[in-house]
């Protein structure tokens, strides 16, 4: 038996909420965007901004990545919460061994 929506159900989907995305100079971009919004929306429109492959770039919430299919409800954003950028780094020698050439 369903269970037919209620006004707050609806409401509830219907609501936007503004994120920021913040790069690693610490500039700000900020979107409006609905709960139910997938993040790849997100990541392209922000790419396109700066001029970049949205496959160069990494977005993180508190340290974990987010994934393009990630919805704001499904992360459990709120209202002028933080996304992090960062340009994605791919291979090098000796990874994770910074200065150790030096030693």
């Amino acid at each position: 038996m369903d269970v037919p929506a209620t006004t707050e159900d609806v409401k509830e989907s219907a609501e936007s909420i503004t994120v920021r995305v913040r790069d690693q100079t610490g500039e700000e971009t900020f979107f409006k965007i609905k709960k139910t919004t997938k993040m790849q929306k997100v990541f392209e429109t922000y790419a396109t901004r700066k001029g970049v492959q949205v496959n160069s770039l990494r977005f993180l919430l508190d340290g974990d990545r987010i994934t393009p299919d990630q919805t704001p409800k499904m992360l459990e954003l709120e209202d002028q919460d933080q996304i992090d950028c960062v340009l994605e780094q791919t291979g090098g020698k000796g990874h994770g061994q910074i200065g150790a050439a030096a030693q």
